[in-house]
C-alpha cells in the first residue's frame, strides 16, 4: 500500500513548480513583445535580456518536469538512484535514506514553508538592494536561496554567492556599463 506502482507518476508538487516556472517565463516573453528589438544597428535592444531570461525560465521548467518524470519512473521501477544505496546528502528534490533521521522533520517543515520563505527573502532583497548595494545584497540573496534548497556545505555557501556577485558586477557594471545600486 505504501509503495508506488510500476507506472508511477511524478509528484504533483514538482509539476506545479515546473508549470509556475514556465508560466513566469511565458509572462515575461509576452511582456517583452512591447519592447523595441534594437535601439542601434547590430546591438541588442531592451527586449534581448528579458527574452533570454524567459527562454531560460521555460528551459528550466522543462528540465524540472523531465527530472520529475524520470525520478517517478525510477521510483516506480524500484531502482536505486545513480550513486548506489541512496545514502548521503540529498540534492534538490531527490530524497535520500537520511530522511528518516530525527532532523528530517525540521527539514520537511522548511520544505513546506520553502516557497513563502523564498518569496519573503526575495522581497527583503529587493528592499535592501538599494541600501546595501549589489556587491553585498546579491551574495546574501544567493546564500539564502541556496540554503532553502538544501545546500549545507559551507564552502559552496560561500564560494558560489561570491562568484555570482563577481559575475554580476563584471558583466553588468564593467562590460555593459549598467549602473547597479552601489549602496552606502
Amino acid at each position: 500500500m505504501g509503495s508506488r506502482s510500476e507506472s508511477a507518476s511524478p509528484p504533483l508538487r514538482l509539476l506545479v513548480e515546473a508549470g509556475l516556472l514556465a508560466a513566469a517565463g511565458a509572462a515575461v516573453l509576452l511582456d517583452s513583445r512591447g519592447y523595441p528589438p534594437s535601439l542601434t544597428e547590430g546591438a541588442p535592444g531592451p527586449a534581448f535580456f528579458p527574452r533570454l531570461l524567459a527562454a531560460l525560465l521555460i528551459a528550466c521548467a522543462a528540465w524540472l518536469a523531465i527530472r520529475a518524470w524520470r525520478g517517478a519512473r525510477d521510483a516506480g521501477s524500484g531502482s536505486a538512484p545513480s550513486g548506489g544505496s541512496g545514502a548521503g546528502r540529498s540534492r534538490g528534490n531527490v530524497a535520500s535514506d537520511s530522511d528518516s533521521a530525527p532532523g528530517a522533520r525540521a527539514g520537511r517543515r522548511i520544505q513546506r514553508l520553502g516557497v513563502p520563505i523564498a518569496v519573503a527573502w526575495i522581497a527583503a532583497f529587493l528592499l535592501a538592494w538599494p541600501l546595501l548595494g549589489t556587491v553585498l545584497s546579491v551574495p546574501l540573496l544567493v546564500v539564502g536561496l541556496m540554503w532553502l534548497t538544501g545546500e549545507r556545505s559551507w564552502r559552496t555557501l560561500v564560494s558560489v554567492p561570491l562568484a555570482f556577485a563577481g559575475f554580476i558586477y563584471l558583466v553588468f557594471m564593467v562590460l555593459l556599463g549598467v549602473p547597479l545600486p552601489a549602496g552606502f
